[in-house]
């Protein structure tokens, strides 16, 4: 039997647009051309509960990177080149243990950013990450928490060889009303309204693999 193809709810689009859109007049690119080269339809975007596939998201979010050369999608004040996340990752090669990793990336992150910084979080023996916002939140930043989040959650589990299992996720933000859609993406507890969004390992910080 076929499986119906994986779908994204428009709220996560529209979150994914929401720095763009920000700039208003000042916007580095045409949104609407950029959804239609995707192959999504503008007016979906104020069609409340219509969905998007994987693919479109994926593509949309791919184009965007490309065109505005940042990987945080015109979230922070200086664009994160693409190739950030990449040099992020190289600057782990060496370390002996997942807490030195973490030292590291959140170092890298540093001398590429002023207005978020990543914070090395320790539970007992457990290490983690979170997000320390360094300038004045913007209205729209759901999105730039969602998205870092699953960058580093990635970057951890791929330092542990694939085998790093989360043990919670906070989010520095209200619950929003579509948090039921978070599952498949955070597959962890998730907690909201909490002082900084993080993720925490549910394995003490060891020797890596």
């Amino acid at each position: 039997m076929l499986q119906p193809p994986v779908t994204i709810p428009i709220i996560f689009v529209q979150g994914m647009l929401s720095g763009i859109r920000a700039r208003g007049d000042e916007a580095p690119i045409d949104v609407d051309a950029a959804l239609e080269q995707a192959g999504i339809a503008p007016a979906l975007l104020d069609e409340p509960g219509s969905r998007v596939t994987a693919e479109q998201y994926v593509a949309l979010f791919a184009l965007l990177m490309e065109r505005l050369d940042d990987e945080a999608l015109c979230f922070l004040t200086r664009r994160l080149r693409c190739g950030s996340f990449a040099l992020m990752t190289r600057s782990t090669i060496g370390a002996r243990t997942f807490e030195v990793a973490l030292r590291r990336v959140a170092r890298t992150f540093d001398l590429l950013q002023d207005d978020l910084s990543l914070v090395l979080l320790r539970e007992g023996a457990l290490a983690g990450v979170g997000l320390r916002l360094n300038v004045r939140p913007p209205m729209h930043q759901n999105f730039l928490h969602e998205l870092m989040l699953r960058v580093y959650w990635r970057l951890f589990a791929w330092l542990h060889g694939g085998r790093l299992t989360a043990r919670r996720f906070d989010f520095g933000f209200a619950l929003p009303p579509y948090a039921d859609d978070y599952a498949k993406v955070f597959p962890a507890p998730l907690e909201f309204g909490k002082p900084l969004s993080a993720v925490a390992p549910a394995k003490p910080a060891s020797t890596l693999p």
